[in-house]
């Protein structure tokens, strides 16, 4: 791709494969358009070109690379993946969430014996298969609300990933209003690698939007406790984007660009999204994926601008959705197993129950059965490595029953250009 007049004629050749990102002169960019393999093969670049896997000496099918990686991964069982709900309760009403979990469920969270059962779950994981890795992600409802069951079966599961000498690996999204420093040092010591805190621009807007069940506004308070914790656990804030929001974004970033837990804390944005029917608090209010692809790139540019911690480069992942991962499921408070978060509380999805494992029927084999490499427009499509295919979920509950195009097959070549800029500075 060319880079602007300024570039002096010069182009930027990727593979979405290998995430090789490189810069190279006009000739060269005409010789690879023009297949012309007599210049190719003399020109001084070539080696780096092989390097790079932007040119391969013998015929490679990346594709078959691509789909045999994807079964592998998919069906491995070295990695254990779980996603824990402590509890369906949540102490925020925010307008826009798919869940509403208490409306659906009433009070609810897991007992003695689901907690006994999610660990001897993993025992029996550890003696079945020649596991070496566990990854948690605690969510909700909100966890921190059970914070003391939460830290417990935490440190439960420590103490028996240690016994086995296996890598065990806690997450967790949180809204952040109940995280204080010494819960943050707590979960440190107990091996917490990240929270997720979510930010929905600035306080106006933010505070109509992600509000307490008596409608008080929460965005002072999660901003706190954020400066309280950031030295102890890394924070990553996530903004959820769509049309009633993105004209505040810009006051927001200035706003976290003058505080000083700035450079302590990554941060990222996300388009609302109508997972399921009514999803959206309104589907008006959410950007269409070709249209939301200008908007994040935009926002990535002013954050960048204002000296914020930002990530927007893709990578490839051979299986990008957990939920169509064989080793992977989601525990409900009640015990129930989903293999999709986007599906908790839904009883039409459940595919088990964590007392006495996985069910081997249809539910389940629509989730494994699942792949983008048996529909014919992933298959095809330049950007597969980085998007895989999307989220199953979507693409079940679709009117066409296809997956949903990620960003990236609408703004790659601007993206890339943007994170070539990015190096140059």
């Amino acid at each position: 791709m060319k880079l602007n007049e300024e570039g002096y004629g010069k182009y930027l050749i990727y593979n979405s494969l290998t995430n090789g990102l490189g810069e190279i002169k006009k000739d060269l960019y005409e010789a690879l358009v023009n297949e012309d393999f007599s210049y190719l093969t003399n020109c001084e670049e070539l080696e780096h070109l092989i390097q790079g896997r932007f040119l391969y000496l013998n015929p490679v099918n990346e594709l078959e690379i691509m789909e045999k990686s994807f079964t592998t991964t998919r069906y491995q069982k070295s990695t254990l993946h779980l996603t824990i709900l402590p509890t369906f309760n949540c102490n925020f009403r925010c307008s826009y969430c798919y869940e509403n979990l208490t409306e659906k469920t009433g009070n609810h969270s897991f007992t003695d014996q689901v907690q006994q059962d999610i660990l001897s779950y993993i025992k029996s994981a550890m003696e079945a298969t020649d596991l070496k890795h566990i990854t948690v992600n605690w969510t909700g409802g909100e966890p921190l609300l059970e914070f003391k069951k939460v830290t417990r079966l935490m440190d439960q599961m420590n103490t028996m990933a240690a016994a086995k000498h296996i890598e065990i690996a806690h997450y967790m999204v949180s809204n952040g209003y109940l995280l204080t420093k010494s819960r943050a040092v707590i979960l440190r010591d107990l091996g917490l690698k990240s929270i997720q805190i979510t930010i929905d621009g600035n306080k106006v807007n933010h505070d109509k939007r992600r509000v307490l069940a008596n409608q008080q506004g929460t965005f002072d308070q999660i901003i706190k406790n954020i400066r309280d914790s950031c030295d102890f656990v890394h924070i990553n804030i996530r903004s959820n984007v769509d049309l009633n929001n993105v004209a505040s974004m810009e006051d927001y970033m200035d706003y976290l660009g003058q505080q000083d837990f700035r450079e302590k804390v990554n941060i990222y944005f996300s388009a609302t999204t109508d997972y399921v029917a009514g999803g959206c608090s309104s589907s008006n209010s959410c950007f269409a994926n070709q249209e939301f692809s200008g908007v994040i790139l935009s926002l990535y540019e002013k954050a960048l601008e204002k000296g914020l911690n930002i990530s927007y480069y893709p990578q490839y992942v051979p299986v990008v959705c957990a939920a169509i991962a064989d080793n992977s499921i989601v525990v409900q408070p009640d015990g129930w197993i989903q293999k999709c978060w986007n599906t908790v509380g839904n009883s039409n999805y459940a595919i088990g129950h964590i007392s006495n494992g996985i069910y081997s029927n249809e539910r389940t084999e629509k989730w494994l059965n699942y792949s983008p490499y048996k529909i014919e427009k992933c298959r095809s499509c330049s950007v597969l490595p980085l998007c895989g295919g999307g989220c199953a979920q979507q693409a079940f509950e679709s009117i066409d029953k296809q997956p949903v195009c990620c960003e990236y097959k609408y703004n790659l070549g601007e993206m890339l250009k943007f994170n070539y800029h990015r190096l140059e500075v």
